[in-house]
């Protein structure tokens, strides 16, 4: 049977025309790389070599192997690469899914440093609500998740990455809009807008908890499921919204973001199945560290 390293021994004799310079190539001793020379001639059948005692030449069908086992190995040494790459997490895909309010922290960035330092992965990029993400998760339709503080059971687990205030936001002609800071009380008498608990039960019960430590239950008028679209509808004039203050960078000109004096802050993180077995997915892991750099 024809092996790797009749082939390499081969092409380095080849080349060289002088079995001392290729037997120091591919680090043999002479008379072994001369027993695997006469091997292979014997198992093809065909001298590769016309010798004298003065010179090695190639025979025509040693010239027509030649460039048959230089294809070869080629394709061996690249298939070598390419396994050792996947293998490594820098060759492959990864599918990431995030909520819109990591959109406007440091995920950019994050995805940026990634993608530079490892060109070889393809990344599939999802933007899902909450709950929707950790469905994708669990399902296994991403591999990570970005997203609001999750609790988990194993084999899930949570990393925290950053925290983030909380701003309101009211409309552009709103009284509390000149305000340079706000208390939770001044919403006492507003019609909130906010995303339902099934879709972001984290930021939801930050919301809800704020308003009743301050004394009062808040007013939603509607509940809409992206943080967008409640910024959107904020600027109609609809009502107004507690939001990750990072959202402010959406800065449309309808809207005001106001800080909120002694606000707690959120959570944001990411969250994986520890056994999934994508090595793209611990690389990336791996790469991120424990924090996610602010935009």
């Amino acid at each position: 049977m024809i092996e790797h390293r009749h082939l390499r021994y081969f092409l380095a004799l080849a080349d060289h025309l002088h079995y001392g310079k290729a037997s120091a190539q591919v680090n043999v001793a002479q008379p072994s790389l001369s027993r695997q020379i006469a091997d292979l001639e014997s198992q093809l059948g065909c001298r590769l070599f016309a010798r004298t005692s003065r010179s090695v030449e190639l025979t025509a069908a040693g010239s027509e192997f030649q460039r048959s086992a230089q294809l070869v190995i080629q394709a061996m040494d690249s298939a070598i690469r390419s396994t050792q790459a996947v293998a490594r997490g820098e060759k492959g895909e990864l599918r990431i899914a995030f909520t819109s309010m990591i959109a406007w922290s440091g995920l950019p960035k994050m995805i940026k440093s990634y993608a530079v330092n490892a060109p070889g992965v393809n990344l599939e990029l999802s933007e899902l609500i909450p709950g929707a993400l950790m469905k994708a998760v669990e399902t296994g339709e991403c591999d990570i998740g970005l997203t609001f503080k999750a609790t988990v059971q194993p084999p899930y687990q949570y990393r925290e990455l950053q925290r983030e205030s909380l701003s309101i936001a009211v409309p552009g002609d709103h009284p509390l809009a000149r305000k340079k800071s706000v208390t939770v009380q001044d919403l006492i008498d507003e019609p909130f807008i906010l995303s339902p608990r099934d879709t972001a039960s984290a930021l939801h019960d930050t919301i809800f908890k704020l308003c009743r430590d301050s004394g009062f239950e808040p007013r939603v008028r509607m509940y809409t499921q992206l943080q967008g679209t409640i910024v959107n509808l904020v600027g109609e004039g609809l009502g107004v919204s507690i939001i990750p203050t990072s959202m402010s960078k959406s800065n449309p000109d309808s809207v005001r973001f106001i800080p909120i004096t002694n606000a707690p802050e959120i959570t944001l993180g990411m969250v994986w199945n520890m056994e999934n077995s994508n090595p793209c997915l611990s690389a990336f892991i791996q790469s991120v560290g424990t924090r996610l750099d602010p935009p």
